[in-house]
C-alpha cells in the first residue's frame, strides 16, 4: 500500500532526520534522530502529521472498511477485497508506524524530559500509546520492551511482547499524559509554539485531556471480553473514563485538518476520489443497503450518487438524470470500475475534509454499551440515543429527521439484540474508521458474510494481519516463537483479546 505524505510531514521529517525502512529489516534499535537540535514543537507536529495520515488514514482503517463491508472494491479480484493480504501488503505499516511515528514520539518524550517540558512529554506518550495499540490490534505480539533500548547481550533482533503486557503499557503512558497535562505553565515560554504546532487541537489541552479520557474508555472497552478480565470491571472503567473527563460534545472531536492543495489533501480523497492513484474502493452494498434498510437519512452523506465518480476521479459537471442513485458493489466480486458505483461522500472525502480519529458520537455508544453490560438495556437507552444523535447532528441531518429516526428505533430493552442495536448504529456512526473492525472482532456485529472467493483458509473474514516481510526475513526466531504461520493462514488466527467464536 502507497504511503502517501503532505508538504506539512515532509517538511517536518526531513527536519527529523529520519528515514523510513520499508523493504529492510526495521533496525529499531539505532535512533538516527537529533533531537538536541530540532525544537519540540517541530517534533510534535512531524509526530502528528505522519501519525494521522500514514496510520490512522492508512491500512487500518482502508483494509478494515473492506473487510468489515462499509467500503469494496470495483476492480478485478484478487485484492484486499477478498483477503488477498500477505507479508508485503502490510510491510510499509509495520515499518513505518515502527521507523517514523514512533521514533518521533520517543525522540520527543527525551527532549520534553530533558527540558523539563511536561506538556510535550504528555502529548507524545498520548501517539506512542495509540500507535502501539494499532500495531498490537493488528499483530497481536510485537516488539516493545526491545524495541527501542540497547537489546540484551547475544541478540540480535528485538524479542515480542505479549499484547496484554502492551495494553498495560498503553493505559500507564496515558495515565501519564495526564499527568504531564496537568503541569502546563502559561509562563513557560517553550509553549509558545503550542498553537501553530498542535495540528490536531491547536494548544487546547483541555480537549486533548477529554481525548485521553475516551481513548482510556475504548481500551477498556476492548478487554473486555478478553482472557482473564472482568467483563463488567472493564465496562465500569470505561464508564468511569469517560466521567473523569472524557468527550462531552462534538466540538471535542479529534479531527485532523486537510486542505485543498496538492499534497495536503484528505487522504481518502488521495486514495480513493483523486484520479492519480485510485478510485476503485467505493461503498460495498451491504452498507449501502443496511442505510437504505433504516431509511437513514446519512445515507446521502456518506455515499456519493453512483456516477459522481469515475476511475479518472471527480465527474466534472455531474448531475444525477433523476433522483440520485446510490449503488453498492458486493465484495470480493468482479467489478468493473467506479463509475456505477456510489463513492465515499464528500464529507468524509473531500479534499479539504479533516479525519476524525475519535468522536463524541463514539464515546457515547461507548457509554451505551457500557452501560448495558453493568445495569441493563433500560439504562443505556439515554446514551444510545445520544450516539445517534451526536453522529447525525456531525452531518448536518435536520433536527426533525434525527428525532424520528431515533422514535424508529425503539427502546433497547425491548429489542431482541439490545447489543446489536447499539453496535450497529455505532457501526454507521464510525463509518471508515478502524475502530470498526475493532469492535466487529470483538463482538462477532455487525453480522457479516465472508466476502467471494476469500483467501482465509477458514474461509472467514480475517481476524488479524500477517506478520509483515521485513519481520519474516529480519526477525524470523521471533516470529516464529509467536505460533503464528506466515501468510494467509495466519488472518485466522485471532489477536489475544479477540475471544469472540
Amino acid at each position: 500500500m502507497i504511503l502517501f505524505r503532505s508538504p506539512i510531514f515532509i517538511l517536518v521529517i526531513g527536519l527529523l532526520l529520519i528515514t523510513s525502512a520499508c523493504d529492510s529489516f526495521l533496525d529499531v534499535n539505532e535512533d538516527p534522530t537529533s533531537p538536541e537540535d530540532v525544537p519540540e514543537h517541530l517534533l510534535l507536529s512531524g509526530a502528528l502529521s505522519s501519525f494521522s495520515f500514514n496510520v490512522i488514514g492508512n491500512d487500518p482503517a482502508r483494509i478494515t472498511s473492506l473487510w468489515t463491508q462499509q467500503t469494496a472494491f470495483t476492480g478485478i479480484p484478487p485484492s484486499d477485497d477478498n483477503y488477498f493480504v500477505d507479508a508485503s501488503t502490510v510491510n510499509n505499516l509495520w515499518n513505518f508506524t515502527y521507523s517514523e511515528v514512533l521514533n518521533n514520539t520517543r525522540a520527543l518524550q527525551e527532549l520534553a524530559e530533558e527540558n523539563e517540558n511536561p506538556v510535550y512529554a504528555g502529548l507524545a506518550k498520548v501517539i506512542h500509546a495509540w500507535a502501539f495499540s494499532i500495531l498490537t490490534d493488528h499483530w497481536d505480539e510485537i516488539p516493545y520492551t526491545e524495541a527501542f533500548n540497547p537489546l540484551p547481550e547475544g541478540t540480535s533482533s528485538p524479542a515480542y511482547d505479549s499484547q496484554e503486557f502492551v495494553y498495560s503499557e498503553v493505559f500507564r503512558l496515558l495515565e501519564e499524559a495526564l499527568d504531564d497535562l496537568a503541569a502546563y505553565d502559561a509562563d513557560n515560554p517553550a509553549y509558545d509554539e503550542l498553537t501553530n504546532h498542535d495540528l490536531l487541537y491547536g494548544g487546547d489541552l483541555e480537549r486533548w485531556e477529554a481525548m485521553i479520557h475516551t481513548l482510556l474508555a475504548r481500551f477498556h472497552l476492548r478487554l473486555s471480553e478478553a482472557p482473564g478480565e472482568s467483563t463488567e470491571g472493564r465496562a465500569q472503567a470505561a464508564l468511569d473514563a469517560l466521567a473523569a473527563g472524557g468527550f462531552a460534545d462534538n466540538s471535542e472531536d479529534a479531527d485532523f485538518q486537510y486542505y485543498n492543495s496538492d499534497g495536503e489533501e484528505n487522504p481518502w480523497y488521495q486514495f480513493a476520489i483523486d484520479g492519480k492513484w485510485d478510485t476503485r474502493n467505493q461503498l460495498s452494498s451491504h452498507y449501502i443497503g443496511l442505510l437504505e434498510e433504516l431509511d437513514d437519512p446519512r445515507l446521502p452523506i456518506q455515499a456519493r450518487p453512483a456516477g459522481a465518480v469515475n476511475n479518472l476521479g471527480i465527474v466534472p459537471g455531474f448531475s444525477p438524470d433523476g433522483e440520485p442513485e446510490y449503488i453498492g458493489h458486493d465484495n470480493g466480486e468482479e467489478g468493473d470500475g467506479a463509475r456505477f458505483y456510489s463513492s465515499i461522500g464528500e464529507f468524509y472525502s473531500a479534499a479539504d475534509a479533516p479525519l476524525t480519529w475519535i468522536s463524541h458520537a463514539e464515546a457515547r455508544f461507548i457509554e451505551a454499551e457500557a452501560t448495558m453490560l453493568v445495569s441493563g438495556a433500560a439504562a443505556a437507552q439515554e446514551a444510545y440515543e445520544a450516539g445517534i444523535r451526536a453522529s447525525m447532528e456531525k452531518l448536518g441531518v435536520e433536527d426533525a429527521e434525527i428525532d424520528a429516526y431515533i422514535a424508529a428505533r425503539g427502546d433497547l430493552a425491548a429489542a431482541e439484540d439490545p447489543l446489536e442495536e447499539i453496535i450497529t448504529q455505532k457501526y454507521i456512526a464510525n463509518f471508515l474508521n478502524y475502530e470498526v473492525y475493532n469492535d466487529w472482532r470483538r463482538t462477532g456485529l455487525p453480522e457479516l458474510e465472508p466476502a467471494a472467493d476469500p483467501y482465509t483458509p477458514s474461509g472467514e473474514i480475517p481476524v488479524r494481519f500477517p506478520y509483515p516481510n521485513s519481520e519474516l526475513s529480519g526477525n524470523a526466531a521471533n516470529v516464529e516463537g509467536t505460533g503464528v504461520p506466515a501468510g494467509f493462514p495466519a488472518l485466522d488466527i485471532p489477536v489475544w483479546w479477540d475471544t469472540t467464536d
